[in-house]
């Protein structure tokens, strides 16, 4: 018999809600997904190298422009190249650049429409790495929206000045370029959503694993610490799952652990994430909810599961430990509380909800 632990109080056993019986709609946050902007933790980096080499070679340009006389050419590349090299100067003294990078596109619009007007063809020509550049600044959508709009108003400015022949050469080149862009850029999303989902998920159950976990309790407490919305854990352990185990074999185990994640994800919010902290325990974490809440939502879960056949020809029943967030609380000692909770609920008699002593939210 496991000791009892101290600071927990017991949530008496009700019965199973009857079959069909609808709870509280819930859905749960198994698995992450990449972000429709693939390059915001690089971004600094490469505008950090994509400042360097611009200045680097745009500045032979600007003096080049500036002996042949065309000055708003040449003072058009010295704001792109000035505006560069202070964003530049901030990213490598570790501070948020003071030029927000959209603004880099209006000097570079003006410096392209100045080279078609005074360069004809060879003023086309930077419409290339301007559109790579759109979309290493900037998330995919606006990144896309303004691609095209310099593809129209680009082709507009070629018509006029080089004629239809080259125009017609030159739209198809760049917009083939604006879709390969693209092709690139859903590639490495779905590669980032593979490897995020590899490095944060448990591969058995598909709930997030421990490293996730510490992340997120870490981010819970300092949000709770600014703003004073409560937060809940709960500590859910499977009731003799070695027994299951060792009477079933290792398959029904899996099986039994890979049901519980489905009934929990069916019965719970897409803000509310799920860890597997090693075995057959599992934490389930409850934003914007205070200890008195997350416990009605264990009871629910602890008869759900109760009620499910996660094992053919016998019922699977789990104690849960609740605790919230207190003033102070580490992750560590909020754990513990959620595990002593758990372990009372444990000594009481199994397929029970503890709660962990009374509670003090997080003051703003």
């Amino acid at each position: 018999m496991t000791p009892r632990r101290a600071g927990a109080t017991i949530a008496p056993v009700t019965a199973p809600p009857a079959r069909g019986a609808k709870l509280p709609e819930r859905g749960l946050l198994l698995g992450g997904s990449a972000p429709d902007d693939p390059l915001p933790a690089p971004r600094d980096r490469l505008m950090a190298a994509l400042s360097v080499v611009g200045v680097v070679f745009l500045v032979p340009f600007a003096v080049h422009d500036f002996l042949k006389g065309r000055y708003p050419l040449a003072a058009a590349i010295v704001v792109v190249v000035v505006t560069l090299a202070i964003d530049a100067f901030a990213i490598h003294r570790r501070k948020t650049p003071p030029i927000p990078y959209a603004l880099l596109l209006v000097p570079m619009a003006a410096a392209i429409t100045i080279s078609l007007r005074t360069q004809g063809v060879i003023g086309a020509f930077w419409c290339y790495p301007v559109v790579l550049f759109f979309h290493f600044v900037l998330s995919r959508w606006p990144a896309n929206l303004l691609s095209i709009a310099l593809l129209v108003d680009a082709t507009l400015m070629v018509h006029r000045y080089l004629g239809m022949r080259i125009t017609v050469r030159f739209s198809v080149s760049l917009a083939l370029t604006i879709v390969i862009i693209n092709v690139i850029q859903s590639i490495i999303r779905d590669l980032q959503g593979r490897l995020l989902a590899l490095a944060i998920t448990d591969p058995l159950t598909g709930a997030f694993n421990r490293r996730h976990m510490d992340d997120r309790l870490a981010e819970a407490i300092h949000v709770a610490s600014r703003g004073g919305r409560p937060v809940s854990a709960l500590m859910i352990d499977i009731d003799h799952f070695k027994r299951i185990n060792d009477e079933r074999g290792h398959e029904a185990g899996d099986g039994v652990l890979q049901g519980l994640v489905a009934l929990v994800k069916e019965r719970s919010r897409q803000i509310d994430l799920m860890f597997r902290m090693g075995g057959e325990e599992f934490v389930l974490l409850l934003p914007a909810t205070g200890e008195a809440e997350a416990a009605t939502l264990a009871e629910e879960l602890r008869a759900s599961i109760g009620g499910a056949p996660l094992l053919a020809g016998r019922p699977v029943t789990v104690s849960i430990g609740v605790a919230e967030l207190r003033a102070g609380d580490t992750r560590e000692s909020w754990l513990k509380r959620a595990d002593d909770a758990m372990y009372a609920a444990k000594e009481a008699g199994r397929n029970r909800v503890a709660r962990s002593a009374a509670a003090a939210t997080v003051p703003g």
